[in-house]
């Protein structure tokens, strides 16, 4: 058999055989991957040695009896920020390492790393093509994905064909353009911020995202349901009706991997009916209404364990993840990620999916609600504030997405937003208008300004490569 016919033969089995397996029992299989993980970090790792014995646990006594949760939480200020890479990872040679992927360094100077080995590379591609085909059916469909993800991040595939541009919009466009009519499907990855300028780039040059049958992919930042809707707007896609183009978001983290947490079709439905259902809204986010809705995500319990550390009253608290990779370089068992989230019981989502008319999901689900450093006391966090914003599609349309929140020195919070080169001269009306929208009588108190691109004092042209801070340290 052909080597593309096998990988397709052998993806349709895993998850067929996926979709079977007892829920209950990958989530236990996940809890011993957790355990073993860190038997394995304590004998490879100097430096997870030291951290095991400053929590009270001795390394040679960690048994398929140990609790994860008697385990130390990992940070990247206890790992990276403290530790040589010689005392992070296990033993290997250089010539044996074939990528090497960073952290953001959103935090600050320090980056955290991925290491990846060339036999761990090579099979890289499965994870990235098995996910591929769940949601878009790549296998019947020859798909073409364009990747505009900044940082260096990359795909493989061994099914589709990828254009790895980053954030080059006029490159992005001239191969959807003229590469992607040889395809039945395009898919196109990015984050929110940087598709602004991508749909302007798109629009000049006449891309038709219909006849390219384009789905979008978001990472970096959470997908706020106003956005999902402004961006389907822009590419005529009917986000209730289409049954196969869709917006979905992904979740990842430098130091350990590529989308960890992932949209489904199911989980699109149930997060856009939390709008008007206050019942589901109350569920899956522990608020009825209002501008905040957690992203609901997926995840695969047999690649990673998941967890929440200190848990509020709603069973929101800090996401932690175990990577149950045995060959990693850098083992970092329950590394806390620095976003809230909840991870859902099955009798949650199995009640949130009859409320959204939508089918359960085979894989257990998560609930997430952006980074906690995001959310100062008395702020409004950043998914309200875009909430708003792309609510009035219109005046998205004048705004470049980029905007700070900040407070001055009496203590009054300030929104800075920046617009487009060709609003600048006329914004006099578009202040009005979200002036009134942040106004007291309004959905929250906020002094407004719109600025030029230029006069914009956060990075005033916009270079998309790094992780936008919209919130003053």
């Amino acid at each position: 058999m052909p080597s593309g016919a096998l990988n397709a033969f052998l993806r349709r089995r895993m998850l067929a055989y996926g979709r079977r397996m007892d829920l209950g029992r990958m989530l236990e299989r996940s809890r011993q991957g957790a355990v073993q993980a860190a038997i394995l970090a304590a004998k490879c790792s100097q430096a997870y040695r030291e951290l095991l014995r400053e929590h009270g646990v001795n390394p040679a006594a960690l048994g398929h009896d140990t609790d994860p949760a008697s385990l130390p939480v990992l940070t990247k200020t206890n790992t990276f920020g403290r530790f040589s890479l010689a005392e992070l990872a296990r033993p290997v040679r250089a010539a044996d390492l074939a990528d090497v992927l960073t952290s953001s360094g959103r935090g600050g100077r320090s980056f955290g790393f991925r290491l990846t080995t060339r036999k761990q590379h090579e099979k890289s591609w499965f994870d990235i093509d098995l996910g591929l085909q769940d949601v878009f059916r790549i296998d019947e469909y020859p798909t073409l994905l364009v990747n505009c993800l900044p940082m260096g991040v990359v795909f493989r595939s061994r099914a589709v064909a990828v254009s790895n541009v980053s954030v080059r919009e006029d490159m992005a466009c001239s191969i959807l353009r003229d590469i992607g009519p040889r395809f039945k499907q395009t898919l196109l990855c990015t984050d929110p911020l940087f598709i602004r300028r991508l749909l302007d780039e798109a629009q000049v040059a006449g891309i038709d995202w219909q006849a390219l049958n384009t789905s979008v992919i978001v990472g970096e930042e959470i997908l706020v349901e106003a956005q999902r809707d402004y961006i389907a707007a822009r590419m005529g896609i009917d986000l209730d009706r289409d049954s196969h183009r869709l917006i979905g978001s992904s979740y990842g983290v430098g130091e350990l991997g590529l989308n960890l947490l992932f949209e489904t079709r199911e989980t699109i439905r149930m997060r856009r009916a939390m709008r008007n259902d206050s019942e589901l809204a109350q569920l899956l986010g522990g608020k009825a209404g209002g501008l905040e809705m957690p992203s609901i995500f997926c995840f695969n319990p047999l690649r990673s364990y998941v967890e929440v550390l200190n848990p509020d009253a709603d069973g929101f608290g800090e996401l932690c993840i175990t990577m149950l990779d045995r060959h990693a370089v850098i083992p970092l068992p329950r590394y806390a990620t620095g976003d809230l989230g909840k991870v859902l019981p099955r009798e949650q989502a199995v009640r949130a999916a009859s409320l959204a008319c939508s089918e359960v999901p085979w894989l257990p689900m998560v609930a997430v609600r952006g980074r906690i450093k995001d959310r100062p006391a008395g702020w409004p966090s950043v998914e309200a504030i875009k909430e708003l914003l792309y609510r009035d599609h219109t005046a998205a349309d004048r705004l470049t997405g980029a905007f700070r929140i900040w407070a001055d020195s009496a203590g009054m919070v300030h929104l800075t937003l920046q617009a487009t080169t060709e609003t600048a001269a006329s914004a006099r009306d578009l202040h009005e208008r979200l002036t009134a929208i942040f106004s007291p009588g309004g959905s929250m108190s906020l002094v407004v300004e719109i600025v030029t691109p230029t006069a914009f004092p956060w990075r005033p042209t916009l270079d998309y490569e790094r992780k936008f801070a919209y919130v003053e340290g």
